[in-house]
């Protein structure tokens, strides 16, 4: 999105005894209270202990693969001027496990401005993990300042609620520019946009600030040239703090630290008419990634959920996280909220499938292995014998207008 303006390092073993011991070091306050935790968090995110290999913590099995590399379904796209899941001139594609966003298909660009954006259930506290890399052309018509420009929508809008002559997603834009770029915030990348919000400069206390586009520091020269595949992350703090950082694992310094995010109409066209009112705190919402003009491939968009029951001793409990939500605490083994929301839609009794979705459904039964075994579509309320030749584990998918549900089932 366009811009208008521009001591001694923790070691493993330190981080290992502040979670032992419960010392004054970061990590000794971290699971103590939500606000000593959010602190703690920053410190640990920015020394590297969240992810020293000599802790138990976050694996790669913890992360949640947004982009799965086989396809789009769980993920909604939206261009200005266009209906909901219209992939305008087939821009959006899948290939060799990559997102690509092509405009080969194009003539030239009228501000038909596309958004991508993961449909499944929103986040408030998390890590982001992007894996992207620069096109080469940008398509005629685009922008000067979209030239290689990128960016990934931290609490966005859900795309499905955009209006279809809506520009940009209500969103706090971590934008990705290549090396090409030479918009006035082009020397950095990981620079912040503000369409239809507003952020804090300092955690208590200020006021509200309101540019569009402020500039990253600290990484200058780091934007990728195109066919460079490179790595970027963040770490998301609810309404609280949220950091850029310019590698893969956000274990060094970030280059943007910004507080607070609010509502604050502006920077966008058409927007909903429902939209909050200014300074209504921003906490949580979806991923989301941009077409601007320029072609762009995404190989790994993915995410470890920070929220999550904090109760010691709960077989859900993870010492990394951050914010208590209560109700993990007693969810299914292994579910996401997503999963566990599945209820809410179908439930299965021994073999038998009962089905409470309001308007059109699609269903899919699939094995372990992936591998679709039944699939069908219905309205509303319906039921239908799940009977498998192989009785075990497998999976329900459920594809409604409140989005894409699934959850393990034993079948007999």
């Amino acid at each position: 999105m366009q811009g208008d303006k521009a001591g001694r390092g923790s070691q493993p073993g330190d981080c290992k005894r502040s979670f032992e011991t419960g010392s004054n070091d970061p990590g000794g306050s971290m699971f103590l209270l939500d606000s000593r935790r959010l602190f703690a968090t920053g410190l640990l995110l920015s020394t590297g202990c969240l992810f020293s290999p000599a802790l138990a913590g976050p694996n790669d099995s913890d992360w949640v693969q947004l982009f799965n590399g086989k396809d789009l379904n769980d993920w909604d796209i939206k261009f200005a001027k266009h209906d909901l899941n219209e992939n305008f001139n087939n821009t959006v594609k899948v290939a060799d496990s990559v997102m690509s966003i092509d405009y080969s298909g194009w003539g030239s660009f009228g501000g038909e401005y596309g958004h991508i954006g993961y449909k499944v259930r929103a986040f408030s506290h998390y890590l982001l993990r992007v894996e992207y890399q620069v096109g080469d052309k940008q398509v005629n018509g685009g922008e000067s300042w979209a030239v290689q420009n990128n960016g990934l929508m931290l609490h966005s809008q859900a795309v499905s609620t955009m209006t279809k002559n809506q520009d940009f997603p209500i969103s706090m834009e971590m934008q990705l520019l290549g090396a090409g770029n030479t918009a006035s915030n082009g020397t950095y990348t990981l620079n912040l946009c503000t369409p239809g919000t507003a952020f804090y400069k300092t955690l208590t206390g200020g006021s509200v600030t309101t540019d569009h586009c402020v500039s990253a520091s600290g990484n200058a020269n780091n934007r990728p040239s195109p066919g460079q595949w490179a790595w970027v992350s963040a770490s998301v703090m609810g309404d609280s703090i949220i950091r850029h950082y310019n590698q893969k694992s956000p274990t060094g310094t970030p280059v943007f630290t910004y507080y607070r995010p609010v509502y604050w109409a502006g920077n966008v066209s058409n927007g909903p008419a429902n939209t909050p009112a200014n300074g209504t705190k921003l906490d949580s919402g979806y991923i989301t990634v941009q077409a601007e003009s320029h072609p762009y491939k995404f190989r790994k968009i993915e995410l470890l959920n920070l929220k999550g029951c904090t109760t010691v001793g709960n077989e859900k409990y993870k010492s990394y996280f951050v914010k208590s939500d209560p109700s993990a605490c007693s969810a299914a083994v292994g579910l996401l909220a997503s999963q566990a929301r599945a209820g809410k839609f179908f439930r299965v009794d021994g073999n038998r499938l009962s089905i409470f979705s309001p308007g059109d459904y699609e269903v899919e039964l699939l094995d372990l292995a992936g591998k679709t075994r039944q699939k069908w579509s219905g309205q509303d309320e319906g039921a239908r014998d799940l009977r498998v030749g192989s009785p075990g584990i497998y999976w329900v998918k459920l594809k409604n207008s409140a989005g894409t549900f699934s959850r393990p089932v034993a079948l007999f």
